[in-house]
């Protein structure tokens, strides 16, 4: 998976963003960097898994990536992978979509594979990203809505 450092513009799929909204990268992971762990609330999870529901999901790929922190090499393996978070959640297993959450004046751009990186691999996205999960806009609200409207190609 390409690697941004969090809280970087994002830039990943350029041609795809609304003009006038600026999103910035949270849990583009790599192996080869370092990143922030650390324990989050259950709340927190049960929030940002609603973020990552294959309805809630911008910029699919063709494509897809597995984690590059687990041992997935054969096929049999990435099935149970993906298989895992259950029937709405196929870009989260696979790491093929991108979510968006709206914070105080930015909008946050993560991959689908996020929440796996913080149930496996203990990561800690930077503190702005979980207020705005916890208290933004969540799915299924208007404005919500309205932002992921703009990424639909017509």
């Amino acid at each position: 998976m390409t690697y941004y450092e969090d809280l970087s513009p994002y830039e990943y799929i350029g041609e795809y963003q609304p003009l006038e909204q600026k999103s910035i990268n949270v849990g583009w992971l790599s192996q080869t960097k370092p990143f922030l762990k650390g324990e989050t609330s259950p709340e927190f999870k049960a929030k940002l898994f609603e973020f990552c529901l294959d309805d809630n999901v911008v910029n699919l790929c063709r494509g897809f990536h597995t984690c590059e922190f687990c041992d997935v090499d054969n096929k049999e393996s990435f099935e149970q992978t993906k298989a895992r978070y259950g029937k709405k959640a196929y870009s989260l297993s696979i790491g093929n979509g991108e979510i968006r959450v709206i914070g105080k004046s930015v909008v946050y751009a993560a991959p689908t594979l996020i929440y796996h990186y913080i149930l496996e691999h203990n990561y800690k996205p930077p503190y702005e990203f979980i207020e705005a999960v916890l208290c933004g806009f969540a799915p299924g609200s208007k404005e919500h809505e309205t932002l992921l409207n703009e990424y639909k190609v017509v």
